[in-house]
């Protein structure tokens, strides 16, 4: 408990200068006008001045995560002569759309009237000490706090005037208004994305990283987020043992006949010797003890074959002598309608090549 409060302490003294419903994990400034322009060029975003001027009714949420990190941008628009519709924004060009219900953009207009309001804080108890005398309040305990800016465009908060733009960033320690209205539009944006609702919630943070998941979902994305909830990761969940043949054989799919090419060797299965592959992985495993998988993309070719991307990694050496190896591998699941489950076609893994850490 000490230690936190040094560590909170130290960090309103380092960070000072910059608001605390402004500041990330960081220290960044996100209110700061060059850092909403490198958000807008991010995620390829008009900046909201410019929605107003093109007549387009607005409300939209950028987040940024308990490390500073950049999240996806949510955002629910009327432009002019269209249907409502909320659009995800990521980066790199990364972009999905949905029409929005009736139901939905009247929700999302009727919360929105107070979103840009700030509330006054409540008067804190007098704490005084064995003396009597009056001792100074705690310091705000909440580390890793996200930092959400709520914009939006031609509103009508008092349900007559429209008002060009309005905008307010906020930490989200203390439930302020926006960051309340913030991650509602998360998790409209989620129930109005039917592949984003498919995903097992969880396996996530929060809706804002469902949709930061459901962006890297490609080609038939309910096949593709059935499979993103069939695997979890890599390997086998955790707290399995990892060197059991037997969890690797559930893992790839106990009906299946799998195929794995690794680094040129081909492993085969038949019907009566299935548990080859799970048994070779098993041996990668005890040669290289740090070894891992991460998925990087989830494709649905149809609704009953979907891809894995990914990576595999181990380390050598320990210090000095440490030495990072990687491998690209490419995962072909197909369904099995016997057990109403996926199961490994083909794995198929690169030649490792040394890495940096």
């Amino acid at each position: 408990m000490l230690f936190a409060v040094l560590f909170s302490l130290a960090i309103v003294g380092q960070s000072a200068e910059v608001p605390r419903d402004c500041r990330d994990d960081n220290g960044a400034d996100r209110c700061a006008a060059e850092n909403r322009a490198a958000v807008l060029k991010t995620f390829g975003l008009e900046s909201i001045e410019d929605e107003a001027t093109a007549g387009v009714e607005t409300y939209r949420a950028s987040f940024i995560d308990g490390y500073g990190n950049e999240m996806p941008t949510v955002s629910f628009e009327r432009r002019p002569g269209q249907d409502p519709t909320v659009v995800v924004y990521g980066a790199e060009g990364q972009k999905m759309s949905s029409p929005v219900a009736v139901e939905t953009w009247a929700r999302v207009r009727s919360q929105s009237v107070f979103a840009d309001r700030t509330l006054e804080p409540l008067p804190q108890p007098v704490r005084t000490g064995p003396d009597g005398r009056p001792l100074p309040p705690f310091p705000p305990m909440c580390l890793h706090a996200w930092v959400t800016t709520v914009e939006m465009a031609n509103s009508t908060p008092d349900g007559r005037t429209v008002v060009p733009t309005r905008r307010i960033t906020q930490g989200t320690c203390g439930g302020n208004l926006g960051s309340t209205f913030a991650f509602m539009l998360a998790d409209e944006a989620v129930k109005a994305i039917p592949p984003c609702g498919l995903l097992d919630e969880t396996q996530q943070r929060n809706t804002v990283t469902i949709l930061a998941t459901c962006l890297g979902l490609k080609g038939d994305r309910f096949a593709a987020a059935e499979l993103r909830n069939r695997v979890r990761s890599g390997a086998p969940r955790q707290g399995l043992d990892l060197l059991d043949a037997g969890v690797w054989r559930a893992y790839l799919g106990t009906n299946g006949s799998p195929e794995l090419t690794w680094a040129g060797e081909t492993i085969r299965t038949d019907r009566g010797s299935n548990n080859r592959v799970a048994e070779f992985v098993v041996a990668q495993l005890k040669a290289h003890p740090s070894l891992t998988f991460r998925p990087v993309q989830f494709e649905g070719r149809t609704g009953r074959e979907a891809v894995i991307q990914g990576v595999v990694s181990y380390q050598t050496g320990v210090g000095d002598e440490a030495q990072w190896y990687r491998a690209a591998y490419r995962q072909t699941w197909v369904w099995d309608p016997n057990l109403f489950d996926w199961m490994v076609s083909t794995w198929v893994v690169e030649p490792f090549t040394p890495a940096a850490p």
